[in-house]
């Protein structure tokens, strides 16, 4: 069992032992079970939005589930890189882009990085039923299939949904659609998430993992209306605060190779030829931002009713008391703020995502954790939730490892979030410049040696620090010219940890009196995870 042990109270620790010991032989009905189920729920570019977390999105749903006992709201969470094959690849694994070797939308781990075990498939070796529907996995090919079907991830048939709306990019992304709810994209999809726990019920002695891959708030924001009508006055969406570019961006040279403004809005329809008639790196203007927020806003508010329809059946049929609930968002987006809409960066916007887990076997009031946590954290946390054995330490060459991690479980942070907020130091992050190839698009590299730039970031609990190197990934691991900067960016959160855009409104990098900080924040940048989690966990099996 892995437990930070100097931040825990030991009653805290006692009592969750004591439910994670008590869960694998007894459920509700007093009748023998195998282990804790598993519903895990990702929802695509969901920036933490939602009212629970101070946001403008209505979300009832999503923010009645945070108030249950046993539920913890990880307020400081971090993916590995904030685009969807490289974060997807990363927390499925539970191993970073530069292992996995999955920097760009077009490539499947499994070829480019080694046969990893992933999260569901390790749960169905363990006995577990494993289900999966919708965008779970990026929808990259593997021996002829998509969403890991042939790597071993699943027990049933992988389902996606058929619908007449919700999947197209013809149309400008933010059409009102008067349409039947029945007849869009996630509602089908959670219609079958409904059917699938209802079969999985029946299942008494094998525990099951049903993963939920929620396609909004990806674009396009083709949502029944009613969520449009959630947010009436566009003319009253307020812009987000500091819509420009950090103040000394470029001071060092950062700017050319991180800045990409327009990367969600140029997949929408019109928008299409907007930014063929904008120059490539221009802003938004307020006009169009403000339609962009809007339906961004409804398809946050339709994931969430989304959502809650498929927790209400889990607990109408008896299941809710027996199944650990996770949900994430797979990386963040940025609304406007400091120029950008998309993801794709190092900012916080982008990084920084949803991540809540309700353990019902915990006794514990809800709460928030404020520890800085890491995407690839998840798989050895649910792991550990499920007393499965934990994954080693994935060693620096990993090729030819099937199971191992590099994230740490959370189970002990999960027991004691108010006494775990100085759990870990740091989190870790990067973005490969070469996704700006495809001139357009930018979701991309131009040719199979890229990249040849990767931007490292540092989230720590004040400061953001960047460095953009020179990076060859012919090696294993790549190789990382820390000694070739081509840009450095530093942002200052102060010592209230704020997440407000205003703290990366300016690059303090070249400031005098702050070359301390820079000297320190990079030499911890180039000791990286390996370096952090031999100072965060204590082994006390």
């Amino acid at each position: 069992m892995r437990l930070v042990v100097s931040m825990m109270k030991l009653d805290s620790v006692l009592l969750i032992c004591t439910a994670i010991a008590t869960h694998k032989a007894e459920g509700l009905d007093g009748k023998n079970y195998a282990g804790p189920n598993m519903l895990f729920i990702v929802s695509d570019d969901l920036r933490p939005e939602m009212g629970l977390y101070g946001g403008r999105a209505i979300t009832p749903n999503l923010d009645a589930f945070a108030k249950t006992p046993g539920t913890v709201v990880f307020d400081r969470a971090y993916v590995q890189q904030a685009i969807c094959c490289p974060t997807r690849s990363s927390f499925l694994t539970g191993r970073r882009p530069d292992t996995t070797k999955v920097w760009d939308l077009k490539t499947q781990f499994r070829l480019s990085g080694g046969n990893f075990t992933t999260l569901p498939q390790y749960f169905r070796e363990n006995g577990y039923y494993t289900a999966g529907m919708g965008k779970v996995f990026h929808p990259v090919s593997y021996l002829g299939k998509k969403d890991d079907i042939m790597g071993g991830s699943w027990s049933a048939p992988y389902f996606h949904a058929k619908a007449a709306h919700g999947s197209s990019l013809n149309g400008d992304c933010w059409t009102v659609n008067p349409a039947p709810d029945d007849t869009f994209q996630d509602n089908v999809l959670v219609a079958h998430a409904v059917k699938t726990l209802q079969n999985v019920s029946s299942m008494k002695s094998t525990p099951f993992f049903v993963a939920v891959g929620i396609h909004r708030p990806h674009l396009p924001w083709d949502v029944p209306a009613h969520y449009y009508n959630l947010y009436p006055d566009v003319e009253d969406i307020a812009l987000a605060d500091h819509r420009t570019p950090p103040k000394n961006y470029n001071i060092t040279g950062a700017q050319p190779w991180s800045w990409d403004p327009q990367s969600g809005p140029r997949h929408c329809g019109p928008l299409k030829q907007l930014g063929r008639n904008m120059s490539e790196y221009a802003l938004v203007n307020d006009t169009v931002s403000r339609y962009l927020i809007r339906g961004y806003l409804a398809a946050v508010s339709q994931t969430d009713a989304n959502f809650g329809v498929v927790l209400d059946e889990l607990e109408r049929l008896g299941l809710g008391a027996t199944t650990i609930v996770t949900f994430i968002g797979d990386h963040g987006w940025q609304l406007g703020d400091l120029g950008e809409f998309g993801k794709k960066t190092n900012f916080e916007r982008a990084t920084r995502t949803p991540f809540i887990i309700r353990n019902p076997f915990s006794t514990q009031a809800a709460a928030f954790s404020h520890a800085l946590v890491e995407f690839v954290d998840i798989m050895p946390t649910l792991i550990d939730l499920a007393a499965l054995p934990l994954p080693p330490v994935c060693p620096e060459d990993a090729r030819k490892v099937a199971l191992c991690t590099e994230g740490t479980s959370l189970k002990g942070v999960l027991a004691d979030p108010a006494g775990t907020e100085d759990f870990s130091p740091a989190a870790f992050m990067q973005y490969a410049h070469c996704m700006h190839d495809e001139g357009f698009w930018h979701d991309g590299c131009g040719n199979a040696s890229e990249p040849h730039v990767m931007g490292y970031a540092i989230r720590t609990r004040r400061w953001r620090y960047v460095e953009w190197v020179r990076f060859d990934k012919a090696t294993t691991p790549p190789t990382i010219y820390w000694d070739q900067k081509l840009g450095t960016e530093l942002y200052d959160h102060t010592e209230d940890d704020t997440v407000a855009n205003v703290a990366e409104s300016v690059n303090v990098v070249a400031e005098p009196s702050l070359r301390g900080t820079v000297v320190s924040l990079s030499a911890q940048l180039h000791a990286g995870w390996r370096h952090k989690m031999a100072t965060l966990v204590t082994d006390t099996s």
